[in-house]
């Protein structure tokens, strides 16, 4: 009686999804002697609790699957190999870019709980906002992410690691069971791997290598071209950020998103990652494109939730005009532009990648329309309609 108790207890936490909260309560369905492996020997017994009715045939084949596929071990972008012992069913989730990478792979249904910028943002997570909050990716609510019981917590893998490293400690402490794993979902050197990864243990192999197959068939063909021009046939571009006069340098996820778009950097020889440059700097290196960034801070505009373009254009009206500017070629030849951040600095990176290659390499890809690759992906993989504003001047295609 007492080994049947025990059968049904397993297999009932794991429907309910509440098998990962405090260190007592964590168990594998199946596995009899807690080391959270349902061995061969283990699940001929309960194959044979199954022939005894003693377990239902549902609870044999969850018993099985874990059996035959965990534990899973992989490593996560930060380096570390992190074990999970049985499917994960509830997450938690602190950063927007693992929510939208999540939602991509249609398993958005596992998430119990988002951090504060993905409850900010109801018109592009009209569901996943109304989810429990559990502070900033910064500075989240601990008890409030234990309360929620969840199985794993995603946080940064390798953006403002010092911070990170010690959320990561805080959650281990706080429950050693707990699975955290460490994601960017905004950096294209790590981004496919970080995909493979998400699809493996959330088990949507299928759904992962869907999502890849769009991705490259969208970014590929640019880099492709792109690796085979010379630095000067490459425009010089000046990046500037939603804050004034700070750029993107070498080891900045934005400067090489840059360069795999064909734009050849005029602060690239810095090793600063993002810095503050000197505005005479700028005028000095005279660059042919000037690209500056909305969509955060007091330039929090534009992007999908947003139909009037007005405000980008007086924005580009500003950095147009400032004082000296007007003997810089991007400005004589009226080549300075806005872009939302919406589809550069995140999960969407790689749509910002075609806007840009569009812009500064027309000729190169008079077949790209980024619009249109836009649209496939919040369709297909967002389950949104294409909507708002993201690029001023609009790009002819």
């Amino acid at each position: 009686m007492e080994e049947k108790w025990y059968w049904i207890l397993a297999v009932s936490l794991l429907s309910l999804g509440i098998g990962g909260g405090a260190a007592a309560d964590f168990t594998v369905p199946g596995d009899l002697d807690g080391d959270l492996v349902v061995s061969p020997q283990e699940l001929e017994a309960a194959e044979e609790q199954e022939k005894e009715g003693k377990i239902s045939a549902e609870d044999l084949e969850v018993i099985r699957h874990i059996s035959e596929n965990y534990p899973q071990r992989v490593v996560d972008s930060s380096g570390r190999e992190v074990a999970i012992y049985k499917p994960l069913e509830r997450i938690v989730i602190l950063n927007s870019e693992t929510v939208e990478v999540v939602r991509s792979l249609k398993a958005q249904d596992k998430i119990i709980g988002v951090g504060k910028y993905t409850q900010e943002d109801p018109a592009y997570f009209p569901e996943l906002s109304k989810l429990p909050g559990i502070g900033s990716v910064w500075t989240p609510d601990i008890e409030a992410v234990l309360e929620l019981h969840p199985e794993a917590v995603f946080i940064y893998g390798t953006f403002m690691k010092s911070s990170v490293d010690e959320i990561q400690e805080t959650l281990e402490a706080a429950d050693p069971n707990l699975v955290v794993l460490r994601v960017d979902c905004f950096v294209p050197e790590s981004h496919e791997g970080e995909v493979e990864m998400l699809g493996l243990i959330l088990e949507r192999e299928e759904e992962a290598a869907e999502f890849l197959e769009f991705y490259r068939r969208a970014l590929y063909p640019i880099t492709a071209a792109v690796s085979g021009l010379d630095d000067s046939d490459k425009p010089t571009v000046y990046f500037e950020s939603w804050v004034d006069f700070r750029t993107a340098t070498q080891g900045a996820a934005w400067h090489e998103k840059l360069t795999m778009a064909g734009g050849n950097n005029i602060f690239g020889d810095l090793a600063l990652s993002y810095t503050d440059v000197d505005p005479e700097s700028i005028i000095e290196r005279n660059p042919e494109i000037v690209v500056k960034l909305c969509g955060a801070g007091s330039k929090n505009f534009g992007g999908f939730d947003e139909d009037d373009d007005s405000e980008m254009a007086a924005l580009k009206k500003e950095v147009a005009g400032r004082p000296g500017w007007d003997s810089i070629d991007a400005v004589k030849k009226d080549h300075v532009y806005v872009l939302s951040n919406d589809i550069l600095g995140g999960a969407q990176h790689f749509i910002g990648v075609a806007y840009l290659a569009k812009l500064f390499c027309p000729e190169l890809f008079d077949d790209l329309d980024p619009t249109a690759l836009h649209q496939e992906y919040l369709e297909r993989f967002q389950g949104l309609d294409l909507q708002g504003v993201y690029i001023y001047p609009e790009l002819s295609v």
